[in-house]
């Protein structure tokens, strides 16, 4: 049981980056420049079906001397770690991702992968542990797998509630990922209480997967909740520390 939840982990980590962790300040009008985002760290809990605890996850936002941003997740618990890293800039309301890494341990094995994203040429660069390199094209408003949340929050701050579509690139491949804004509920978790914008990605109607996110207005659109079904198992996210 705990090497399977240690696997699911990899996917529970990467579905935080799919739901930000960001306090980021208000503002509605498109034609304007994207929210400032402050730096910060902020600590989550993650299980999974049939697992009696939780693991803690803590990830942490950092602008660079450079003027890029540097966003991380950590997860550890006793039968290993993962680390996921993403750097990228801004571009309106879009993270423009330069590079993403990813990093687990555990059961005596280290798996690794890394996407270079080259903006110039219009490339990814995508490199795994078992599989050989790969490169595919990318647009102006591809981001990655980690810090595509940011531009989903930006477009939630902005008004977005139908058919938010983000083009994702990961080690794997590159794809369109959509959301939409199911309704509005209020929602406890080990932080507190909170109002929320409960979002759902947009499958196909006959995936037996379903991943829902819970939003608060009042956190500046910060991830407060996540649960995802794996048509499995199911998985959960809950925001300890703000």
């Amino acid at each position: 049981m705990g090497k399977h939840f240690l696997n699911r982990v990899t996917s529970g980590i990467t579905l935080i980056s799919l739901t930000g962790l960001l306090a980021l300040s208000a503002n509605a009008d498109t034609d304007k420049a994207p929210p400032v985002i402050q730096p910060f760290s902020m600590t989550y809990g993650l299980s999974g079906s049939g697992v009696p605890f939780s693991i803690a996850a803590e990830r942490t936002l950092e602008r660079r001397n450079d003027g890029s941003w540097k966003m991380e997740i950590r997860a550890r618990n006793w039968l290993g770690s993962i680390r996921e890293t993403t750097f990228f800039t801004w571009q309106d309301c879009v993270p423009q991702s330069t590079a993403y890494e990813y990093r687990r341990r555990g059961l005596g094995r280290t798996r690794e992968a890394r996407l270079e994203l080259d903006r110039d040429a219009g490339t990814a660069l995508a490199r795994r542990d078992g599989a050989d390199d790969r490169t595919y094209e990318i647009g102006d408003h591809t981001t990655d797998i980690l810090s595509q949340t940011l531009g989903l929050q930006c477009a939630l701050m902005r008004g977005q509630r139908d058919n938010i579509s983000l083009d994702v690139a990961s080690e794997r491949r590159r794809e369109d990922m959509v959301y939409q804004v199911i309704g509005e509920e209020s929602v406890r978790v080990p932080a507190g209480r909170f109002n929320t914008l409960k979002v759902e990605r947009v499958r196909d109607d006959d995936s037996d997967r379903q991943t829902l996110l819970w939003f608060a207005p009042e956190l500046g659109y910060a991830l407060i909740r996540m649960v995802q079904d794996e048509g499995d198992g199911q998985y959960e996210l809950v925001l300890r520390n703000p």
